[in-house]
Order: structure tokens, then sequence, then C-alpha cells
């Protein structure tokens, strides 16, 4: 594989019952918070497992990082879903550029 664009993404795994919640939201609400701007949460699915998180760029500082799973948990929150035991997972997407 040779992707053209290579980025991080912070992620929770989305667990049955994760997914139960946020199927169980109201569409106008889900569709406000997870949508694929950098702003608000996005879903990935890396080998058959579904994540909700945010991109964080090719090239992410710790501190930065920091903030990205802080908002991650709040977004989350806004959504009435509380933080998950699960720890959040860093991992590369690939994706081509269009």
């Amino acid at each position: 594989m040779n992707p053209d664009k290579i980025e991080l993404f912070l992620g929770l795994l989305v667990t049955k019952e994760l997914a139960a919640q946020i199927d169980s939201l109201p569409a106008d609400k889900r569709d406000l918070y997870i949508q694929s701007s950098r702003e608000y949460l996005s879903e990935v699915t890396i080998d058959s497992r579904r994540y909700i998180g945010k991109p964080c760029g090719d090239k992410v500082a710790f501190d930065s990082l920091q903030l990205v799973e802080t908002n991650i948990l709040s977004l989350l929150s806004k959504l009435g879903i509380e933080s998950q035991v699960t720890p959040l997972t860093l991992f590369p997407i690939y994706e081509p550029i269009r």
C-alpha cells in the first residue's frame, strides 16, 4: 500500500454498548456532533472495528494530544455519553488525496 496521505486518529473503540448509545441518539443531535468536520467527532472503521474520535494531523505534540482527548470526551458528554473505561487509541489512517 502506498497511501497518498497518512493522518493520525485518536479514537475510542465503539463497543456494543457505545454503539447502542450512539444509535439511540436523535438523528439531528447525532448528525450535529458526529460528522467529517475536524471540529466535531468522526467515525472510522479499521480492521472491522468502529472507532469514534478525531483526526490529529500527520504529526501531533503530546500536549496537543491531551487536548484532543479532552475535546473528544467533552463532545461525547454533550451527547449524553459518559466517558468509557476503554482508553483512547492513537493510530494512523490512510486516505487517498482527492
